[in-house]
């Protein structure tokens, strides 16, 4: 891969990245290794938990890695554009 086309690559995926709508959440070691367990967990598997927003029953992927709320509240809370 040529240095101009890398760097081109590269220049989108950081504006993608930081682009209004993001969702990034900052975890510690610990938390990484507990939530680790979820993370290639299905939307509708271990459906345990209550969405923090409108109480409809979600995963323990969704608990650890979308803010404690369903796909639907998740998508309008942070991507309102998309």
């Amino acid at each position: 891969m040529s240095g101009d086309k890398y760097q081109s690559n590269q220049e989108e995926e950081d504006s993608e990245l930081w682009k209004a709508g993001s969702f990034i959440e900052s975890v510690s070691a610990d938390d990484v290794e507990k939530r680790g367990k979820t993370i290639h967990k299905k939307h509708d598997e271990d459906m345990n938990y209550n969405c923090k927003k409108c109480n409809k029953k979600i995963s323990a992927h969704n608990k650890d890695w979308h803010d404690n709320m369903c796909d639907e509240c998740f998508d309008k809370t942070y991507f309102p554009d998309d």
